[in-house]
């Protein structure tokens, strides 16, 4: 049984939220779209490069646990993405498509078990990837940022356009 969360969260409301929203990504993106445009494996292609965005989003900020949350959804989604087109594609083989969904539709259910966890404050991890990505996470936190070069800028240090 879990303790109750504490009056004061360790994470921002907006960590908790962003987190929440890229692990959920294959529901509140990739089924939307295939829904209402895209055939089923390419309409999952958005939600691993959206969850990246939001990983870097949490990294400018220097949040780890929210850059950490958003790289573990980020490559999770990868994972779903990959075998909802491995469903699709080895369709003739009906035994491997079958085993192809469902184990995309368990790491679905996963992910969505990921998103209320964040969104509830918890720190939740993929077994197998968690530790692997906090590392990755905790180095990329370390490395400087690039600036960033406005339009017509020519000089890295100068972004402001000024000679």
């Amino acid at each position: 049984m879990r303790k109750p969360e504490p009056a004061t969260a360790p994470y921002s409301i907006i960590e908790r939220r962003g987190s929440s929203v890229a692990h959920a990504g294959a529901l509140l993106i990739g089924i939307p779209l295939t829904v209402f445009f895209l055939d089923p494996p390419f309409s999952f292609a958005p939600c691993p490069v959206i969850a990246y965005l939001i990983a870097r989003s949490f990294r400018r900020r220097k949040l780890a646990w929210g850059a950490f949350q958003g790289m573990q959804a980020s490559l999770i989604q990868l994972f779903i993405f990959i075998l909802a087109a491995a469903t699709v594609y080895t369709s003739p083989v009906p035994n491997l498509a079958a085993t192809f969904g469902v184990a995309g539709f368990l790491l679905f259910l996963y992910s969505l078990r990921g998103s209320l966890d964040t969104l509830l404050g918890y720190d939740f991890r993929y077994a197998g990837v968690g530790s692997w990505l906090e590392r990755v996470a905790r180095a990329n936190l370390e490395r400087p940022e690039p600036g960033r070069r406005r339009f017509g800028s020519r000089d890295r240090d100068n972004a402001d356009g000024d000679p």
